[in-house]
């Protein structure tokens, strides 16, 4: 039993080291994703952020946690849910989502996404705006918004990883940064 109190303390002391605000790994739905938009705007609001930031930051979460629920493997087993991390520094927050996925979209969203970290302000923008207008729906569930949507707001390159698994599944780790002004 102590051994158990001590990894806790360990845990929370990292958690509190590194100013993770919120962390959850499970399945997302949208009962999940309501319950952390509304205790992530408490929070914000409560901690003196200003509009804008919490702006940025709320539209960022949103579509990081729409993303997992949209993508997530829906035949999970018990080891291969989800997660959802909010952490932050005097500077930045950082919005880290992954989430179990069939390695064979990989090419399609890492295109996506390479696509859109090579475009500026204009251009993400430019893209957006054509994508709303095709409306243009991959076979990974998207246009392609979100990602796009996330850069946008986020102002920064979105940062990702894929780590392959077994039976044809992969976890898809995306970061986004968003400054604290």
């Amino acid at each position: 039993m102590e051994s158990n109190k001590n990894r806790t303390f360990d845990l929370y002391k990292m958690l509190v080291d590194q100013q993770v605000i919120l962390a959850y790994e499970g399945m997302f739905d949208q009962e999940v994703i309501k319950s952390f938009l509304g205790m992530t705007e408490k929070k914000l609001a409560g901690d003196g952020i200003d509009e804008a930031t919490r702006k940025k930051l709320f539209n960022v979460l949103m579509e990081a946690l729409q993303n997992i629920s949209k993508h997530q493997k829906t035949n999970n087993t018990a080891d291969e849910n989800a997660i959802f991390i909010l952490a932050s520094t005097d500077l930045k927050y950082y919005v880290v989502t992954g989430n179990y996925m069939e390695t064979d979209k990989i090419p399609i969203i890492k295109n996506k996404l390479d696509l859109v970290n090579s475009l500026d302000k204009e251009g993400l923008k430019e893209i957006y705006k054509k994508a709303r207008l095709n409306s243009v729906i991959s076979d990974v569930g998207g246009a392609g918004l979100g990602f796009i949507d996330m850069a946008r707001k986020s102002g920064n390159k979105l940062q990702y990883q894929f780590t392959a698994k077994e039976n044809n599944s992969s976890f898809f780790v995306l970061m986004a940064t968003i400054s604290n002004n």
